[in-house]
């Protein structure tokens, strides 16, 4: 059975907006207006970066990009013509303007060409003190609680990670503990010690907070502070 007129004319946008080699230069609302050609574009499924704006600052994930734009998926709003900064795990930072969002993606128009094939070797080649790649970090800045054989110890979250968290603690825990860790909005999860010093911590977690719960996080405050823990 074939399908309604309305029905293509939404599938052929959405691979539209994945494979062209166009981008648009409208809103979402009028995603075909004043096409631009762009450079060829490097797929680059789940390259994590942080994205921020002048007063919010969370995760997206490229989807595509080319020396002068790319394509991302984001959490929150963006506006048309805002100015944004993205930041890559190795430290790249790309500047630019987006020029439309559509359900949770926006298109980025950069201020300078890039080269696309020495971001992506930085990338694929940074890593850290534990010979892992570390992905974008986030200061936080609210109360949490570390659980260890049964007690529980307040604590401080200071930076926050897919990955991992840095916090103040009162009660120093050895490396290589396994304990768990208790966020607001973001329940308990296991982690490990990996580093200690100056009433300090930095954890792994063992399993990866996803995109999908980290990036509402990281734009609604009052989720830290929901309950106390």
């Amino acid at each position: 059975m074939s399908l309604p007129p309305s029905s293509r004319s939404e599938r052929a946008l959405d691979a539209f907006l994945d494979d062209s080699e166009f981008a648009a230069e409208g809103g979402a609302d009028e995603p075909l207006r004043g096409l631009q050609p762009r450079a060829p574009r490097v797929t680059t499924i789940l390259l994590i970066g942080k994205l921020a704006a002048q007063d919010r600052e969370t995760l997206c994930r490229v989807r595509n990009i080319s020396a002068t734009g790319m394509m991302a998926e984001v959490h929150g709003s963006f506006l048309v013509e805002e100015a944004v900064e993205v930041t890559l795990k190795a430290g790249d930072t790309l500047n630019g303007t987006v020029r439309w969002n559509r359900a949770g993606r926006i298109g980025v128009a950069f201020d300078h060409p890039v080269d696309v094939p020495e971001l992506l070797a930085h990338a694929a080649m940074r890593s850290g003190a534990e010979g892992v790649a570390r992905g974008p970090r986030f200061t936080a800045d609210c109360p949490a609680a570390l659980l260890v054989t049964g007690y529980r110890h307040p604590a401080r979250l200071v930076d926050i990670s897919q990955g991992g968290a840095r916090l103040t603690v009162a009660n120093a825990m050895p490396r290589d503990q396994l304990l768990g860790i208790s966020i607001p909005g973001l329940g308990e999860r296991e982690a490990a010690v990996r580093w200690v010093g100056n009433n300090a911590c930095g954890l792994v977690f063992l399993e990866p907070i996803a995109f999908a719960d980290l990036g509402p996080w990281l734009l609604d405050a009052r989720a830290r502070f929901a309950n106390q823990v």
